[in-house]
């Protein structure tokens, strides 16, 4: 029998570090370079997401195919 998830937890890619957790910025007075912690991810990397099951009605096995079939 399949067990029923309310939610699924989903990892995503921080869009602003790019994963790396930390962000460059070029000082535009004095030419340089600046290393910070991203501000989005908290110095991560990732974020993590939680997704309905409602999303996911007609697919049993997770792998975005809903057909219904048995065997």
């Amino acid at each position: 029998m399949v067990k029923l998830k309310l939610n699924r937890v989903v990892k995503l890619i921080c869009n602003t570090c790019k994963g790396n957790g930390y962000v460059k910025t070029i000082d535009a007075e004095d030419r340089n370079v600046n290393i910070h912690q991203c501000w989005d991810c908290d110095s991560e990397g990732e974020f993590y997401e939680t997704k309905s099951t409602n999303d996911l009605i007609g697919d049993d096995d997770g792998d975005g195919n809903t057909s219904n079939r048995v065997h």
